[in-house]
């Protein structure tokens, strides 16, 4: 899967990186159809916040779920 990398302030990847899998039975796995970068996610990349390794830019999306945790009640694929 192709996805935004930070590297350190400045430096920006695209990068194939591994599919998500579900670790914890609250987790919800997302096919993303948009996804857009904020304000907090600009501080890392001017070096105003730390970056401790190579960290996946974004957390504003939309898309269609894929697949769900065991526990999760209010979403289910295809939605």
């Amino acid at each position: 899967m192709l996805a935004t990398v930070l590297h350190k302030p400045g430096d920006i990847r695209c990068e194939e990186v591994a599919d998500p899998k579900i670790l914890h039975p609250t987790d919800a796995i997302i096919k993303l159809s948009a996804s857009c970068i904020c304000g907090s996610d600009l501080w890392p990349y001017r070096g105003l916040q730390p970056v401790d390794g190579p960290m996946h830019m974004g957390h504003e999306y939309c898309g269609i779920v894929v697949e769900v945790g065991a526990e999760v009640r209010n979403v289910r694929p295809d939605q």
